[in-house]
């Protein structure tokens, strides 16, 4: 996209505001890119090198810097959706745990376990602290699902909704 808000013929194609000098940033992002690439050829299962949260935080400000330096800074809800939606389900059940304890004593969950891809990896319902089973609302899937199974199906979402947001420039 900084490639192509950076090309008069492109930008005024695609009915893209025209950024003077922003195909310079190219150059960091195709190395950044790399660098993704390589950390994500040692984290293939069985992962040999782990990204903390640190590492995370530090990948979601580069893309929404290099978002807000190429005018796109309404895309990364669609591109980044299956971040937010782990996030939110991190805040929701944090809420609803402690409006559950406030109200009932003891407090309820909406996911086996959050972010939600750990949901997805939990047999049965969760033990609380006290070593009693856990109230939960969404019991599905009754089975866990294999964390490669899960990451793979994450990243086709990803692919997809990257997908969407390269054809948004085409229908504006």
């Amino acid at each position: 996209m900084a490639y192509l808000g950076g090309n008069v013929i492109y930008s005024t194609y695609l009915n893209i505001m025209y950024l003077p000098g922003s195909e310079e940033l190219v150059v960091y992002m195709a190395a950044f890119i790399g660098a993704l690439i390589g950390f994500l050829w040692y984290n293939a299962y069985p992962a040999q090198v782990f990204m903390g949260d640190t590492g995370s935080l530090t990948l979601g400000g580069i893309i929404a810097v290099f978002a807000v330096l190429i005018r796109k800074e309404l895309l990364l809800p669609v591109l980044c959706a299956i971040f937010y939606f782990e996030d939110l389900s991190v805040v929701l059940q944090v809420a609803y745990f402690k409006l559950t304890k406030r109200r009932y004593g003891k407090g309820r969950r909406i996911f086996k376990m959050t972010p939600l891809h750990h949901h997805f990896q939990k047999e049965g319902n969760p033990v609380g602290a006290d070593g009693q089973p856990c109230e939960v609302l969404l019991k599905r899937p009754a089975h866990a699902i294999p964390e490669s199974k899960i990451v793979l199906r994450f990243w086709i979402i990803c692919i997809i909704l990257a997908v969407i947001t390269f054809v948004t420039l085409k229908i504006r």
